[in-house]
Formats: C-alpha cells, structure tokens, sequence
C-alpha cells in the first residue's frame, strides 16, 4: 500500500463523516508515528502554522477528487473544504480493506480508532493533543496553547 492508499482508508472507514483540512493532516500524521507504516507509505510532515503539515496530503486530495474518488463539500463561510469519499472512493477502499495482507490488520483498525478520536475532539483539543504527544511539530504554530 502506498501513503495515498491509507489516505483513503482514513476518509473511507468507520464514520462516514466528512473530515476536514487539520483533522486529515493530524489524522495522517498520528498515522504515521504510530501505526505501524513502513516509511515508504507515509508523508513527509514538518512544522507548520498548525503544527505538523504536509503539501503531499494537498496534492493526493486533488488527484482524488479528479478520479472521482473523494469529493469536496465547501463549508459556508470559510475558506476551506470537507471530504469525503464518493461511493467509487467507498468501493476502492473496501477493495484495499479486502486485500489486506494479515499482517497489516492492525495498522486498519489503528484507523479506524484514529477518525473515531480526531473526530471526537474539537479543534483546540486536538492540536493540544498533538502537541503533547510531539512537541516538535508545535515550533512553528500560531496556535496558542
């Protein structure tokens, strides 16, 4: 599986809710110290406004959305979007579910608790919660604590 595999996977299981921008970068952050991903399946974050961020996250959401995999849903009033997979998105990823090696189990269900617990914070908490567990990535925020 590749980083935009498990991309998918966090936007397709559990909670069909529609995550946005900070929840999918922390999201695939946490991912990638602590579900068990080999370092070729994950993004490259560093320190940003918010904490840690990654541009390649941008990028694969686009790609995504032009294979008509994920969709965005504008949020009135701010400049930003939600997403979602689309029912050909919810297709490709009980595909990739399905093909599974065994071993890689656990990192799936590491993520399904993952969208269930950033979904389940509010902003501030999350950052905080982040930032707790990786001071580093909170250098560069513009987010007080």
């Amino acid at each position: 599986m590749d980083r935009r595999d498990w991309l998918t996977l966090l936007l397709g299981v559990g909670d069909a809710s529609p995550l946005d921008p900070v929840r999918i970068q922390k999201g695939m952050f946490l991912l990638s110290k602590e579900g068990g991903l080999d370092e070729a399946e994950v993004y490259a974050f560093r320190a940003y406004d918010y904490g840690p961020f990654s541009s390649q996250i941008y990028q694969d959401l686009d790609e995504l959305v032009e294979a008509g995999l994920v969709a965005y849903e504008p949020v009135p009033g701010y400049t930003w979007n939600r997403y979602r997979l689309t029912a050909a998105g919810l297709a490709d990823a009980q595909t990739l579910v399905d093909q599974l090696d065994p071993g890689r189990r656990g990192s799936a269900r590491f993520i399904i608790e993952l969208k269930k617990d950033v979904l389940s914070q509010s902003f501030n908490g999350l950052l905080r919660h982040v930032y707790d567990r990786y001071p580093d990535y909170a250098e560069n925020s513009i987010f007080s604590r």
